[in-house]
């Protein structure tokens, strides 16, 4: 498994730019999309140690997108983060009957997030620890 870098799927380009600029600055890489099929087509491809993803996305949404990678055997290790705008407990519960391992609200703090998904990818993945 491909376990350097993180695939972000969300159609918000500040919060992915800025994303990506913060976690180049600690060495990793990131890819991103705006569309569903894409994201879960770069999950296939390339097996991220990471997915963080917003519930609204063009053409599959995040909860569609969380469950085909949890339900095959091949990904189903792979970390899901939801990071969402959206606060309803709707989504949230949506998202974990997804799959999800963590849903975090934006604006989101990136500093305060790093320990957080270095953790899910150690729990994930405890040979890279």
């Amino acid at each position: 498994m491909n376990n350097n870098h993180i695939l972000i799927i969300d159609r918000d380009e500040a919060f992915t730019r800025a994303t990506e600029a913060y976690f180049s600055q600690l060495g990793i890489d990131v890819i991103s999309t705006t569309d569903g099929v894409d994201g879960y087509r770069f999950v296939t491809e390339t097996q991220p140690a990471m997915v963080m993803l917003d519930t609204v996305q063009t053409n599959l949404d995040g909860f569609q997108i969380c469950k085909l990678i949890k339900m095959d055997d091949r990904f189903e290790n792979i970390p899901i983060v939801f990071v969402s705008s959206n606060d309803m407990q709707e989504d949230v519960m949506k998202a974990e009957q997804a799959g999800c391992d963590l849903f975090l609200r934006k604006p989101i703090v990136l500093d305060q997030l790093t320990e957080e998904l270095i953790n899910l990818i150690m729990v994930n993945n405890p040979a890279e620890a």
